[in-house]
Formats: structure tokens, sequence, C-alpha cells
């Protein structure tokens, strides 16, 4: 028999053939109810009998000619072209997988474009486009406090405030509350002021990317509420990223209710912490702010501990405080 691609083949014990995959080709062993995946190859069916992942990574198949008097459940091919589609469509998945990863990172700033384009960033990565928001303006109320901390270092040295800070300060708190409240009761994402104008003006020079001018597809369309379970879904989805600051004992709880692993989400949380931190730290050294000093630098501290100890299970933040009643009702 022939293998394809990196796939390599070898005879077992009496009529078996033995394919070891660099890729998993979804086939499923069979058991004593039910005949495994009937597998068309080179004009012969077989019958997927054992399944087995390999520790250096890759997949074991062992298959075993059809036997006729099982009805076939599941089939499927196996010859070159069928292969290559599979290899175009595992890159294709890793690509979307990176695309979805990079977006999530960079939420701290993809989260301020118009609503148009995270929508369509969700729809072509599959992530989800309210929490692209809900990071961007966790990373704007860092700059809103980093604000506030040299307010009051001003007024320890009896020094002048800024006004130009004052000014900032006013507008990314309105804006920020606005934002927070769309996003959080109507489930739905939503730009910054800066952001619109930044994408506004690369799209008109480029062409590039969705009209932040034009609706959302669907919008205004009335829709029915989501079912109630859908809903606890959704909810839970949108605030996984805040879970990861809690207590081991309140993820533990959250983990009862929904579909939670907090090895999905908490080192990314943490990374991106970890570079707000460092950005604060720069900030206000260059500033000479002790105090905004001190904090970022115990904030990133604690993201490096926290990373650490994630090899061992979930690892609360401080910041659990501070994110608690927005996940009070998943708890």
């Amino acid at each position: 028999m022939q293998a394809f691609g990196s796939d390599r083949v070898r005879t077992g014990d009496g009529e078996q053939i033995i394919l070891s995959s660099r890729l998993p080709k979804g086939w499923i062993a069979g058991n004593p109810k039910f005949p495994g995946t009937a597998v068309l190859w080179e004009e012969r069916y077989f019958e997927v009998v054992a399944v087995e992942d390999l520790t250096q990574g890759g997949v074991r198949y062992v298959l075993e000619p059809w036997r006729d008097h099982h009805v076939m459940r599941v089939t499927d091919r196996y010859d070159a072209e069928w292969e290559a589609q599979r290899a175009d469509e595992h890159r294709k998945n890793l690509q979307r997988e990176a695309g979805r990863k990079s977006a999530n990172f960079l939420g701290l700033f993809t989260g301020h474009l118009p609503a148009i384009v995270q929508e369509h960033l969700a729809s072509e990565l599959g992530i989800l486009a309210p929490r692209l928001t809900l990071l961007s303006i966790l990373g704007t109320y860092v700059v809103i406090a980093a604000i506030v901390l040299l307010y009051v270092s001003a007024m320890m040295r009896s020094e002048a405030f800024p006004p130009l800070l004052a000014i900032v300060f006013a507008c990314l708190a309105i804006e920020s509350a606005i934002r927070f409240l769309i996003c959080w009761t109507q489930a739905r994402p939503i730009g910054s002021t800066i952001g619109f104008v930044v994408y506004a003006l690369v799209h008109f020079i480029t062409g590039r990317g969705p009209s932040p001018l034009h609706d959302e597809k669907g919008h205004g369309v009335t829709i029915s509420g989501a079912p109630p379970e859908v809903a606890r879904q959704d909810s839970f989805k949108v605030r996984e990223a805040f879970v990861t600051l809690l207590t081991p004992a309140e993820q533990s709880r959250v983990a009862e209710r929904f579909d939670y692993d907090y090895r999905r989400e908490s080192a990314m949380v943490a990374i991106t912490l970890l570079v707000i931190a460092a950005v604060g730290m720069i900030s206000s050294y260059v500033r000479g702010a002790l105090i905004a000093l001190v904090v970022a630098a115990a904030l990133g501290a604690e993201q490096i501990v926290r990373l650490a100890a994630f090899r061992r299970g979930p690892a609360a933040s401080v910041l659990r405080f501070v994110v608690r009643p927005f996940v009070r009702k998943l708890l």
C-alpha cells in the first residue's frame, strides 16, 4: 500500500496495515458496538480499528480489511488528492489560530477599531469581538489610573498639574464608561474616537479593510433573544479573560458551571498585564513619578510570579478585587 505526503505505512499482524501520520485525519476507531471509519484506499475499503496518539507527535492508525457484515457509518478516502486537501486545511487552521492569538493579544489596540472592523476580525478569525473591546477598555483604565497617580504625585510635591492631562483624563473616563456600558449591556463591540480616526485615515489612504462608515452586517435587523443557555455561555466567553485573575477557588467554581480551563487564557492575560506594567514603569521613570513606578513594578512582578505558578495551577491576581464585580454572575 502506498502512503502519501509525510505519512509512513507498514504491515502489522495478519492483514493489518499501520499508518503513521503527522497530522490527524479525524478517523474514528471501531468498538464492539460500532465499526470504525471506512477508508477507501487503492479501491479497497479498510476499517480503522485503533487510533493512538504518538508521544513524539502525530497519530498512528491501525486498519484492517473491511468486513462485509458491517454497515458503513462514516466513510473517508485516502489518496494523494484527499491528503493534499487535508494538508491545505491544516495550514489554513494554523494561520487562523495564529491570527486569533495575535488579535486577542493585541486586543488592547484592535479593540479601539470601529465596530465593523472588530466584527470583521471576529468572523475571519473565530474570536469574540466584544472581548476585544473589553480588553481595550481595560488598557484605557490603566492609562486613566496612571494619570490619577501622576495627579496625586504632583499634589504631594505641590506642583501644578498639566491642564492637558486633565482634559485627556476627562475624555478617556467619559468615553470608556460609555463604551463599557454598551459592550457590557448589549454584548457588542464598540470602538474609540482615536481608533476610528486612525483607522479611517488608513482605510481611505490605502483602501484596505471594511469602510468604517458602513453599518455592520445585519445591523438594524430585529433578532430574538438568545436561549438562556446560549446567553450564559456568551456571557462567560466575554468575561473569561477576567476570570483568570480570580482566586483558584473561584476559578474552580466557574469551571464547574462552564467550559473553563485556566490554561486557555491565563498566560495571555498575564503577559498583556506584564507589557502594560513595563510601559508604565518606563513612563513613570522618565517622569520621575515614584508612586506610579512602584505600583507598575509591583504589578509586573506579580505577573512574572503568576506565569511561573501556572505550571502548577491557576493563580490569583491583586486585580481580582477590580474585576470581581464584573464576573459575579459566573460564580
